[in-house]
């Protein structure tokens, strides 16, 4: 089986290469050079991929993107193909609602202030808040939403769900609500979780108006990961007028941009990764081999027409 990386991974290799008998592991993060060297991959991990290495790719039969959100490459020539995808969904899970509860303790026991002014060397008296009683709207009960749940239940949260497929409630949710139904979510929340992948679907899902169907005294805290998913420049207008109380995005802005200067929000610069995520991604890729050789069902397998 020869496997080829399109791109150049920092560690894992390794691994990789000894994790089955009768592997070939070939690394290339060149795009022209890949083109070349693709021809004889039988497996693709991705990486750099378009349709002119699609094409250049006779013998392929399945590429796993080394990533949870795949939206990067559904270009139309491979989503009408008849190869396979699988993501990692599922190993970002942990981190992602780790990442979660720190925001919502950071902005709840008002730790953005002691960031913020230590460098003044002042402080601010402001009285902070506990998570226990708070409603938590979670949009997106995927893997991570669902993991998000669990951590806010044992802080004795009121948890609200928007699923995209039907669901019913659990221990971990009290009310799984519909995309409709998104109104009543945001107007119950002290907290709004955004945790779903991009697709067309969800492109500037939270809006002007959804943002200002929140509390005021609400944040919003985004565990995407994905810019697209806001509207961004209605984001800067509603923080600018403290029509929410502040928010948490996942995302380095561009030079200049006004979002820099908002006191109100926390930007991190995707924090919902971890040494111990990356390690669990090789060893899932690892195991999706071995499934692939034995000709058993495949981990995080992509519907590549819904786009996750």
């Amino acid at each position: 089986m020869n496997v080829l990386f399109t791109w150049d991974p920092p560690r894992g290799l390794d691994r990789v290469r000894s994790c089955m008998d009768g592997i070939h592991v070939d690394v290339c993060a060149d795009p022209a050079e890949i083109v070349k060297r693709v021809v004889e991959a039988d497996v693709l991990c991705v990486g750099h991929f378009n349709a002119e290495i699609l094409a250049a790719a006779k013998r392929l039969r399945w590429v796993q993107a080394f990533s949870g959100g795949v939206n990067s490459v559904m270009f139309p020539e491979f989503v009408n193909s008849p190869v396979p995808m699988t993501c990692l969904k599922g190993s970002f899970d942990v981190p992602g609602a780790e990442h979660a509860l720190a925001v919502m303790l950071a902005f709840s026991r008002r730790l953005e202030y002691d960031i913020r002014l230590r460098p003044k060397r002042m402080f601010e008296i402001t009285e902070p808040l506990e998570l226990h009683g708070k409603t938590v709207g979670i949009i997106g009960l995927g893997n991570m939403g669902m993991e998000i749940a669990r951590r806010c239940r044992a802080f004795g949260m009121r948890v609200l769900g928007i699923s995209r497929n039907p669901r019913a409630a659990s221990d971990d949710v009290d009310r799984v609500l519909t995309r409709q139904q998104t109104p009543q979510l945001l107007a119950e929340s002290d907290f709004v979780i955004v945790a779903v992948p991009l697709t067309p679907g969800t492109e500037k899902l939270i809006g002007e108006k959804e943002l200002r169907a929140m509390k005021k005294t609400a944040y919003l805290v985004d565990v995407s990961g994905r810019p697209a998913v806001y509207d961004l420049d209605a984001l800067v207008r509603v923080l600018k007028e403290g029509a929410i109380a502040g928010a948490n995005l996942q995302m380095i802005p561009p030079e200049g941009s006004p979002l820099w200067d908002l006191e109100r929000l926390l930007i991190s610069a995707h924090r919902i990764v971890s040494h111990e995520q990356y390690d669990r991604c090789v060893e899932m890729f690892c195991e999706n081999l071995k499934r692939f050789r034995d000709g058993r069902p495949l981990l995080g397998l992509v519907d590549k027409a819904a786009g996750y």
